[in-house]
């Protein structure tokens, strides 16, 4: 008994120090990929600095609804498409959106800003992402009706689209 115990805390040992191996192989893969994925993110801003990216925002859809987040503030989900038809995967997107008061004879701001990070539009293919803008129940016009949301896509200061909508 006592050999089968002693060999199984060296079989044991044997295998922490494999599992330990094996991690730091992993935290290695995932600092190799944080690199590549900001390298692909410069190319894509570099690039969009040479010619325009063939991306575009596809369709757009306000969820609405009323979703506190604490105390008088709503966040207003919406979820924005966009389809990749460039020749190389992009990386390093971000989407804004915003709302404003189209209403009014001077445009106001009726909604916060909130983006939404994309970290790859893989080439041909479309994908959909959640983004909020915020307002408050003080917010002119109380019910958003005749609000345009204004989603923009952008790699760094670079704009790709950008889409109108009324709400």
């Amino acid at each position: 008994m006592q050999s089968q115990a002693d060999y199984l805390r060296i079989q044991n040992g044997d295998l922490q120090a494999n599992n330990a191996a094996l991690q730091n192989q992993i935290t290695d893969l995932q600092n190799q990929n944080r690199e590549k994925q900001d390298r692909l993110k410069d190319y894509t801003y570099q690039l969009s600095l040479t010619r325009p990216l063939l991306v575009k925002i596809t369709a757009f859809n306000f969820i609405g609804g009323f979703n506190p987040i604490g105390g008088v503030t709503l966040a207003n989900p919406v979820n924005v498409t966009i389809q990749n038809n460039d020749v190389i995967p992009l990386c390093g997107l971000t989407l804004w959106a915003k709302l404003y008061d189209e209403n009014s004879i001077t445009r106001i701001d009726v909604g916060n800003k909130d983006n939404s990070r994309i970290d790859r539009i893989y080439v041909g293919k479309s994908q959909t992402f959640g983004v909020n803008f915020y307002t408050t129940l003080e917010t002119p016009p109380v019910n958003l009706t005749g609000s345009v949301c204004v989603v923009t896509l952008m790699v760094g200061s670079v704009v790709l689209d950008e889409w109108k909508q009324t709400i």
